[in-house]
């Protein structure tokens, strides 16, 4: 039979814990904040006495101080406001004390009668099998375990621990990623579509801090809080102090700008006009709105369409078009989202195949498809872009080549870029010969807005694009220039392919007189020549001068190999942006059969 576990005894130099009934059995100063909370949920939260009373308010738990100190606030305001309280732990499975803290979560619930629900998920799995990090990993468990209890529940709210503190560290990295206003203000206090409720969002760290030592609240130290390898962390043991020693009451200035946040955000709501169909905005409507208006019409429009955030700049492109009447112009957002301008309305939608099949995201099509018709194929395809890296030698162009055949993508390499618009005497091009006659390299500001013209010359039914960027500073100008188009980048591919094999492939190949795209390598079984003849045709072989001159190819695997400003810097650049849901990262390992690198490929696209 399994025995009671006791209740956590106060640990050396800590009073004993008290169990206040009242709030008059409660110190003067955490009496007041008790009274402060109930004020916060009414007039800044807007729930009124109808809402609170009679409802269940399940309070997320973790044992640490911030959800200690608000079970016990909410349990002394309970009798007052009306609300039946129970309490929610995740374990997260992630450090070895983790079970301990989840009993001392439940006897300290049992010790209050609070009804305790206790969860274990073991995160470290979810990030792995979801390729989410750590952080994402969490908070995903946590939130499918409240809307579990949340479902067995109806008109239940779920209260969580987050205070000023956190309110002021979210603010710092809305401002690093480059949030908007109003939201630059930070977490909502109520979430009603999810049933969320942060009663102690304006109350500082401090005074949690001091009500929990008043008690002798038995609370838990998470160290991951202290771990710098994630941004809040950075922000709350850096930034946020040294900004509060500028100014000692920083964190009042950080609820002053939530709550002229809100106010805004409520304002611009209002302004908005009521239309009959909100994913299709007609310009005559818009042409009489200010700029700030339109947008918020765009951000609404596409957060109805589901997941996938809308970036800044693409929406400002977006409304740039809208006002020069750009008819058929499409701009395309994370999460598959369009937005096309036409004659008389701004239609929003999501790219979706016509097809009844079961959708894959390069045809549209199930994985029966329907390849042998082309035409068919195209026409109902969902246009995708893809960059690739990979250094000499990886089969990088090979690679390219297939997916193109497959999907009818424009395969475009940064060489037969500068050629066509030299060869063709376009403005771009004599800018960029100019310099090449001059042995300079052509600056960004010319090659971007030429490959970009390229981009949308020919891919408007998808593009893989080969050879550029080259460099960390073209990757970060290439996405901006994208995003500024509002041009999607679906796919990220790096073929991983060691210097040493990546050389001796380059001086393995070989030329066949008769055809050089007859494949033969002396470094590669299955495209092996027959000794010194074609291994297609029979035809004589012979070496390209530049593959046999070991010198340069170190020159050329100098500047891909780079880490820190070089190619692999500009391919590391998109796989950050990719585990932040940006786009996506395809790693493959260039050592295996060019069929078997087809294989996985392939496989990773559908």
């Amino acid at each position: 039979m399994n025995q009671p576990t006791p209740p956590p005894s106060p640990a050396a130099g800590q009073p004993p814990q008290q169990r206040p009934g009242r709030l008059a059995d409660l110190p003067r100063p955490q009496a007041r904040l008790c009274l402060d909370v109930a004020k916060f949920l009414v007039r800044d939260c807007g729930l009124d006495a109808g809402t609170l009373r009679g409802a269940t308010w399940l309070v997320a738990c973790s044992g640490g101080p911030d959800s200690l100190v608000l079970l016990q606030i909410l349990l002394l305001l309970a009798p007052r406001l009306g609300f039946r309280l129970e309490a929610a732990h995740l374990d997260h499975g992630l450090r070895p004390g983790s079970g301990a803290e989840a009993a001392r979560v439940r006897a300290f619930c049992r010790d209050r009668d609070v009804p305790c629900h206790l969860r274990r998920v073991d995160v470290a799995d979810v990030s792995r099998t979801r390729k989410l990090g750590l952080e994402d990993a969490g908070r995903a468990a946590r939130y499918g375990f409240f809307a579990d209890l949340l479902a067995e529940r109806p008109g239940a709210f779920v209260a969580l621990g987050h205070q000023l503190n956190d309110l002021a560290e979210d603010q710092l990295m809305r401002l690093t990623r480059g949030t908007g206003w109003p939201a630059l203000g930070g977490m909502a206090a109520v979430d009603p579509a999810r049933r969320l409720v942060r009663p102690l969002l304006l109350t500082p760290r401090r005074d949690i801090e001091a009500f929990a030592a008043a008690l002798g609240l038995p609370v838990v130290h998470d160290p991951t809080n202290d771990d710098p390898a994630f941004l809040r962390n950075r922000l709350r043991q850096g930034a946020l102090p040294m900004l509060c020693a500028e100014n000692a009451r920083y964190l009042e200035a950080a609820a002053r700008l939530w709550r002229q946040a809100r106010l805004d955000a409520d304002f611009i709501e209002a302004a908005l006009p009521a239309l009959p169909d909100p994913a299709a905005l007609p310009m005559a409507a818009l042409a009489g709105l200010p700029a700030a208006l339109r947008l918020r019409l765009y951000r609404r429009a596409l957060a109805a369409l589901g997941p996938g955030q809308a970036l800044g700049d693409t929406l400002l492109a977006l409304d740039a078009a809208v006002v020069r009447r750009d008819t058929g112009r499409v701009f395309q957002f994370p999460g598959g989202k369009t937005a096309r301008i036409d004659r008389l309305a701004v239609a929003f939608g999501r790219e979706r195949a016509k097809a009844a099949k079961r959708e894959t995201p390069l045809t549209g099509l199930g994985p029966e498809g329907n390849e042998a018709d082309c035409e068919k194929s195209n026409m109902e395809a969902v246009p995708v872009n893809i960059l690739t890296f990979g250094p000499n030698g990886s089969g990088k162009g090979t690679q390219g080549s297939l997916v193109k055949k497959k999907y009818n993508l424009a395969h475009i390499e940064s060489g037969a870029i500068f050629r066509e618009h030299i060869g063709g005497g376009t403005e771009l091009g004599m800018k960029a010969k100019a310099f090449i006659d001059k042995g300079e390299l052509v600056p960004d500001d010319i090659t971007i807005p030429m490959i970009l013209e390229t981009l949308k010359a020919k891919g408007g039914n998808g593009w893989l694009l080969d050879g550029f960027p080259r460099n960390m500073v073209q990757a970060e100008k290439l996405w901006e220039a994208l995003q500024k188009e509002g041009m999607k980048l679906d796919y990220v591919i790096e073929i991983l392919l060691p210097r040493e094999i990546a050389k001796n492939r380059i001086m393995g190949r070989r030329l066949c007189v008769n055809d050089p795209n007859h494949p033969n390598n002396i470094f590669i079984d299955a495209i092996k020549p027959n000794g010194d003849k074609c291994r297609v045709c029979g035809g004589d072989l012979k070496t390209r001068s530049d593959d046999q001159d070991e010198g340069a190819i170190g020159k050329r695997h100098d500047i891909y190999y780079d880490t820190t400003t070089g190619t692999l810097a500009a391919a590391y650049f998109y796989k950050d942006l990719a585990a932040k849901g940006q786009t996506k990262y395809i790693e493959l390992n260039g050592e295996g059969s060019i069929d078997s690198i087809k294989d996985t490929l392939l496989a990773q696209l559908a």
